[in-house]
């Protein structure tokens, strides 16, 4: 078989566009790769800042049910207002007996 100058030419067209189209793909490729490394940057940045707000979202939600269920709770405010209550109850009887025990002291001490 034998090649003439066109068979040649039209062989070299060839093989430079598979060249041409070779680099193309290549360019291509990479602005694709870059394009995906700056994605997943950004997804993995904010990914992170959503890990930080969840978490400080589980925080406040965990001070409010403490607030809810163990300060603010109708019966720990009961229990609480009935105990302070008592100790009121209490203070007033000491008061009256402090009282009481003063006024029983004439105020003078016998001589020795």
């Amino acid at each position: 078989m034998e090649f003439g100058l066109r068979e040649l030419m039209t062989f070299g067209i060839v093989l430079v566009g598979i060249a041409t189209t070779w680099g193309v793909l290549k360019a291509t490729i990479k602005s694709i790769t870059s394009i995906l490394e700056d994605t997943k940057e950004s997804l993995t940045e904010m990914s992170q800042r959503l890990d930080h707000l969840e978490a400080n979202q589980a925080v406040s939600q965990s001070s409010i049910e403490t607030m809810a269920n163990d300060i603010l709770s109708p019966q720990i405010l009961k229990e609480r207002s009935e105990r302070d209550g008592a100790t009121e109850i209490r203070l007033r009887i000491l008061e009256n007996e402090i009282e009481r025990i003063y006024k029983m002291h004439n105020g003078s001490h016998p001589s020795l």
